[in-house]
């Protein structure tokens, strides 16, 4: 899915401490498998040439129960993970960069429900963006006006590193954009984020 002219790397977020849950989520059973563990099989699904997935909170423990044989899967460790999720975020750019990789797609470790549609979409709207312009630029599906994930981001450099902060993910990156720019999706998925027991017993429930 990921041309080779425009190779699109995609990082996954899944370093938190689960503060919300009350338990490592990434390792809370979706069916079969872990959350964390469906989410990359996903984003393994959709195509990307590299996908790293940022650990942090039981890196150890989640490395052991989670065997990802794919070999364009790699984990990252994030050792400043209790500072917030721009860390992660920093650190996945910083890996897809030293690869050559300057353009990536953001997902999140407790978002499992994403559809392959709309990957496809904010991937193919990136690329055909970027093959425009150098300059950086950001996407973003949003369902029923609200914003969700992937968040693609376009030609990625070093200098745009200092306004990572916090827990604000890549919404601090907004200032150093050329421009940002919502896609409108059906997929109720692209904002579905299991981050409380109430929504983990929810999710159980859904047919995926």
């Amino acid at each position: 899915m990921a041309g080779e002219k425009y190779p699109v790397a995609a990082i996954i977020l899944g370093a938190g401490m689960s503060k919300r849950m009350g338990t490592a989520k990434q390792l809370l059973q979706l069916g079969e498998r872990s959350l964390l563990e469906v989410t990359i099989t996903n984003v393994l699904h959709s195509g990307f040439p590299r996908v790293f997935g940022v650990i942090g909170h039981e890196a150890e423990r989640i490395q052991a129960e989670l065997e990802i044989s794919d070999e364009r899967f790699q984990w990252v460790l994030n050792e400043e993970y209790k500072k917030g999720q721009s860390t992660s975020l920093f650190t996945g750019l910083q890996q897809a960069l030293n690869e050559e990789y300057s353009s990536v797609m953001i997902f999140l470790g407790d978002m499992p429900f994403i559809k392959q549609e709309t990957i496809e979409f904010v991937l193919c709207s990136g690329r055909a963006i970027g093959s425009q312009t150098e300059k950086p630029f950001m996407l973003q599906p949003e369902y029923n006006q609200i914003p969700g994930h992937p968040v693609y981001l376009g030609n990625v450099h070093e200098g745009m590193f200092p306004f990572l902060a916090g827990d604000e993910g890549a919404k601090g990156l907004k200032k150093s954009l050329h421009f940002y720019k919502r896609l409108r999706v059906t997929d109720p998925g692209c904002v579905f984020d299991i981050d409380t027991p109430e929504v983990y017993e929810k999710a159980k429930k859904i047919n995926f």
